[in-house]
């Protein structure tokens, strides 16, 4: 009797949590999702740590500062460079003062990189 209780109680504040968290069931809406073909070669190949970084930028599960927000860990979502609010989008490729001070670019350098080396070995 009490053990139900407790369970009772404790899947009602799950169920709170889960609803107090939107942007982590977005994955659920299929009209959220970037269309990004990879194949199972692909994933085969990918480092273990890519490959959980991958999945969880997909579902926002990333510690950005709204994240940490919502989750109760921080208490301020704000993003240090330009003051907006710092979610996983935000961080990876749009916060304005890190487009400026061409902070994105080593990303950019590196694909090319890639590029450059596939193309001289073929």
């Amino acid at each position: 009797m009490v053990i139900n209780e407790i369970r009772l109680n404790e899947d009602s504040r799950r169920v709170q949590k889960a609803v107090q968290q939107p942007q982590q069931g977005q994955w659920t809406n299929w009209d959220n999702a970037l269309q990004k073909s990879v194949t199972w070669n692909e994933i085969w190949h990918m480092a273990p740590l890519r490959i959980s970084f991958l999945i969880r930028s997909v579902y926002d599960l990333l510690p950005s500062n709204a994240n940490l927000e919502q989750w109760g860990k921080k208490e301020d979502p704000t993003c240090l460079l330009c003051q907006g609010r710092q979610t996983t989008e935000h961080v990876l490729s749009s916060c304005k003062i890190a487009l400026s001070q061409g902070r994105y670019t080593w990303r950019h350098n590196r694909v090319l990189q890639d590029f450059a080396a596939i193309i001289s070995t073929a």
